[in-house]
């Protein structure tokens, strides 16, 4: 026979009148203790009673009488409470307890009672099962948030709030399932575009909140958080074209992206002069420098022909551009990134090639080291073995490897240079990734929540001793706790948000050492 009992009563139950409780009764058997969740009460003969899907758990009754409802038992396990006024709060007591078809003494019963918040319970958004096994509160919150529609009473204009909300996010949900599914088909093509990207993953947000709302019924936490950063971003993006168009006046935008394309092409034409002659003093391999050199003119002259040949086709893109920068400033923030990466492609291309030049010299130089070593390395196996090497085979390699090694600070200083430009082009290119994320989850409602100390924003519980606390039963009172902000803000960004990885600065470096590519933050 279980001797431990917690009785979970809502503390507004004192304002109820008579009547069956209803609930739920679970039975712990790793600690022998039986667990009776009180979630509501309902008046005798009531087609409300009727309606209920909880379990009628025990009898209530205004006064601590013992009343007909322990006749009327209709669980095996069964409780009757009475409560009474002493001073300023009220007393609850157990006048009634059966378990398992058997009548026990509250005297003889360990038992507990604890007083919850409903409402906080009902509303908390951030409330996590932190408990490996028998968390009592974590089952209580799970039991009323799923009878949420049971136990509020809603009233008409509740009803058609609810249903004018919903009847506006069907509308808007099929056309963005169909934009999604096209955008879907294209993606192939538009993940190779910071803008392509971001209409996907819109589309996708989008998609979220509005299926979010229908199956709610209403904004939660997540998606009125997301819906206002939607809001925000829209003024934010026309704010910023207004303040556009007042600096830029009656100038082409391809015009100016031709103007600040020419700075950066003339500026690299300057840097790559003075690398084919004595950078900082140092005296190259005239030869290589000389062929590099030119190499990397030409290369960059090629891709500014190529921007002044697609001006026509830039004014026509522009204008596309201006109708996805009208949907905020995040859309914007991808039209830039876009337009940085169109600019820099040259600068792209001559970093590649140095950094692939700059590998084969260096890992050329590795293998050949290991000759005077008598070594090779067994791809096979993954590991250096030793190797008996003939006369030519160290003379071609000897030959070789002071070849590479006089050619190397040719290629480094080349490699070096544009490795730097790789990384300031990749540091703002990850800025503006982690600028578009944060402007997506700006947490304006999320705070405003946080601020107020909203039940929506508690975490945990705070349980300490009533002041009507009797022996031989232990009341407890509870009561929420407002979720530290760092937790409160990621628990609020959308499931469809991806979160940008951390930067590996491990990495980063053994790549640029190495002569490996870099790639985007």
């Amino acid at each position: 026979m279980t001797s431990n009992l917690l009785v979970f009563i809502p503390q507004e139950l004192c304002s109820k009148p008579s009547g069956y409780l209803l609930g739920k009764v679970v039975h712990d058997t790793c600690s022998d203790l039986k667990k009776i969740y009180v979630v509501t009460v309902r008046k005798e003969n009531s087609h409300e009673l009727s309606r209920c899907t909880l379990s009628t758990i025990g009898h209530y009754s205004s006064t601590d009488v013992a009343t007909k409802g322990f006749l009327d038992r209709k669980s095996p396990d069964w409780v009757e409470i009475a409560v009474s006024e002493t001073g300023q709060s009220n007393e609850y007591h157990l006048t009634n307890i059966v378990l398992n078809n058997k009548k026990l003494s509250p005297s003889t019963t360990r038992t507990t009672i604890i007083l919850y918040d409903q409402r906080a319970l009902q509303e908390t958004e951030l409330f996590e099962d932190k408990v490996a096994s028998g968390n009592h509160f974590y089952e209580l919150v799970k039991l009323i948030q799923s009878k949420r529609d049971e136990l509020r009473n809603r009233s008409k204009f509740v009803h058609v709030y609810e249903t004018l909300l919903l009847c506006h996010m069907v509308f808007y949900l099929y056309p963005v399932l169909f934009l999604s599914k096209v955008t879907e088909t294209l993606l192939p093509v538009l993940k190779y575009s910071s803008l392509g990207l971001h209409i996907y993953d819109w589309l996708e947000n989008i998609k979220w909140m509005l299926v979010t709302v229908i199956h709610n019924k209403g904004f939660r936490l997540k998606t009125g958080n997301y819906a206002l950063a939607i809001i925000t971003d829209v003024a934010l993006g026309i704010f910023v074209l207004r303040l556009l168009e007042y600096y830029v006046e009656d100038m082409l935008p391809s015009q100016l992206l031709l103007n600040n394309a020419e700075r950066v092409v003339e500026t690299l034409k300057d840097l790559i002069n003075w690398l084919m002659g004595a950078p900082a003093g140092l005296k190259l391999n005239h030869a290589l420098n000389d062929i590099m050199g030119k190499f990397f003119l030409y290369h960059i002259q090629l891709w500014w022909t190529f921007l002044i040949f697609s001006k026509p086709l830039m004014d026509l893109a522009f204008k596309v551009l201006l109708l996805f920068g009208k949907l905020g400033i995040t859309f914007q923030i991808s039209i830039a990134a876009d337009l940085f990466a169109l600019v820099s492609f040259h600068t792209y291309c001559i970093y590649v090639y140095a950094a692939r030049l700059f590998n084969i010299q260096l890992r050329g130089i590795t293998a050949l080291f290991r000759l005077f070593l008598g070594k090779k390395k067994n791809p096979l196996r993954q590991r250096v073995d030793s190797c008996q090497y003939q006369t030519d085979q160290l003379f071609l390699g000897t030959l070789s490897f002071t070849i590479f090694l006089f050619l190397m600070p040719t290629t480094w200083v080349y490699y070096t240079v544009f490795t730097l430009l790789r990384l300031a082009s990749i540091g703002f290119g990850g800025f503006l990734t982690r600028l578009k994320f944060y402007l997506q989850v700006v947490p304006i409602y999320t705070f405003w929540k946080w601020l107020l100390r909203s039940y929506s924003t508690c975490s945990t519980v705070d349980i300490k001793l009533h002041p009507c606390c009797a022996e031989p039963i232990t009341t407890l009172s509870m009561t929420m706790v407002v979720a530290p902000w760092r937790h409160t803000w990621k628990r609020c960004i959308p499931d469809t948000v991806i979160c940008h990885p951390a930067i590996e600065w491990r990495t980063i470096l053994h790549n640029i050492i190495w002569g490996k590519l870099l790639y985007p933050l």
